[in-house]
């Protein structure tokens, strides 16, 4: 999901700042005063007499404009909402066929169990444990902060036993991890 989502960032900011290059570039080529006929003269207000006749004479142009600006609105809600999305999951579902029933497991529960895991070395601080993918293909995002004295190398002696109780316990042997160690200071 978030490859989608950083494609329509992408594409949607192309598009947005090719509007605006190509608004900046009309009015960058009027005040040279280069297409007269086509784009006014320079020294002339852009709204002159006949636009403010065509507007005032017109009612469906402010309702069209109302209209643009809700759509704009709502896009741009929609983009903010997409931004605060982290893709962490709230469920891992434990059966492999939906058609005899599904079997979901809260994700925090999943991941609680694996930072309790953890943390009971005195050699880890901290531990954040969250699911990502999907709940049929989740994927195990784990952090953990050791204490200052510990040793990075002897986490690996930590971790793996952990893994393998999680995957043992939701039945997915081949769930992925993926493992950041900061070191406490």
């Amino acid at each position: 999901m978030l490859r989608r989502t950083a494609r329509r960032n992408r594409i949607g900011l192309a598009i947005i700042g090719l509007i605006l290059f190509l608004g900046g570039l009309t009015a960058f080529i009027r005040g040279l005063g280069l297409y007269p006929g086509v784009l006014g003269a320079a020294r002339r207000p852009v709204t002159d007499r006949a636009a403010r006749a065509f507007v005032d004479g017109h009612v469906w142009f402010w309702a069209a404009l109302a209209a643009v600006a809700i759509v704009i609105g709502v896009a741009a809600l929609h983009w903010l909402i997409t931004q605060a999305a982290t893709g962490v999951q709230r469920t891992i579902r434990l059966e492999d066929d939906p058609r005899e029933g599904i079997t979901a497991l809260p994700a925090r529960v999943a991941g609680d169990a694996v930072r309790n895991d953890l943390l009971d070395s005195p050699d880890v601080r901290g531990a954040t444990a969250t699911f990502t993918g999907t709940p049929a293909h989740p994927c195990l995002r784990l952090t953990m902060t050791l204490e200052p004295n510990a040793d990075p190398a002897g986490v690996e002696d930590l971790i793996r036993p952990a893994l393998g109780r999680l995957r043992q316990s939701i039945q997915a042997p081949d769930l992925p991890a993926i493992v950041r160690i900061r070191t406490g200071r």
